[in-house]
């Protein structure tokens, strides 16, 4: 028996890929996450054989699961959309499901999984190299994909005009379009180029290249002004770093 963990913050797409395992007798579902803590804990109490696994969820993307689970399980990553993630997997010949896949589909992945039990040999070197690769090729954004229900769009890092905190909830602005995220400002800080991208205050990060105007806001303080003509201050202990970055002088 094939012991299995699906891990997807989606319920549709975990009761999705449920229906399809459960037409093979040899698999048995041991359970479900909905985020990477989640995962986490379940793939360290119940140590199954094949996780599937959604690369973008809330609380620890599926990455960082990898970074942090006890046990190494067959990984079957699924997701939308991630350029750099599928580059990585087909070079280092490693299974991804694409959603929205089919049965056809699937029953592909259910035969590399069965090849990969009988000969295990070399799969987790080929997983710890294609996750060398991803964070040797990712270091910065190039684009963001956020999700509404069932629907996923791809920003590319360039036409963000800002990511800000407003009532506990982080969005993306783009163009005169605001796309809430799971994802918090601390990790966007830490993987948007910070020759575009800076941090001016603690509830928002700009894209220096959409600055339309900077204005004076009483008491040596000051507002941007953005592209799509949302404004932003800036926070006193921000403030030299901004000058040094745009080339300003006030």
């Amino acid at each position: 028996m094939i012991r299995v963990l699906i891990a997807d913050d989606e319920k549709p797409a975990r009761g999705r890929l449920a229906s399809f395992i459960s037409e093979y007798s040899e698999f048995m579902i041991l359970g479900e996450a909905s985020d990477g803590m989640e995962t986490v804990a379940l793939v360290n109490r119940m140590e199954p054989d094949v996780l599937f696994l959604d690369i973008q969820m809330p609380k620890n993307s599926g990455f960082e699961v990898l970074q942090q689970i006890e046990y190494d399980p067959i990984i079957i990553f699924t997701t939308a959309y991630d350029e750099y993630a599928i580059d990585a997997f087909e070079v280092h010949a490693l299974d991804y499901l694409l959603k929205p896949f089919s049965k056809e589909r699937f029953s592909r992945t259910v035969a590399i999984i069965k090849k990969i039990l009988n000969d295990p040999r070399d799969y987790k070197s080929r997983v710890r190299n294609a996750m060398q690769q991803i964070d040797k090729d990712g270091d910065f954004l190039e684009r963001v994909t956020v999700k509404d229900k069932h629907i996923f769009t791809i920003i590319p890092a360039r036409d963000i005009q800002c990511i800000k905190t407003a009532a506990g909830l982080v969005y993306i602005q783009s163009g005169d379009k605001e796309y809430p995220t799971d994802t918090t400002l601390n990790q966007f800080e830490q993987r948007l180029d910070p020759s575009m991208f800076m941090r001016i205050h603690r509830t928002a990060i700009v894209n220096l290249e959409r600055i339309e105007k900077i204005l004076p806001w009483g008491q040596g303080r000051f507002a941007l002004v953005l592209e799509n003509g949302h404004s932003l201050h800036i926070s006193r202990d921000r403030l030299q770093e901004f000058k040094v970055k745009v080339g300003l002088k006030l």
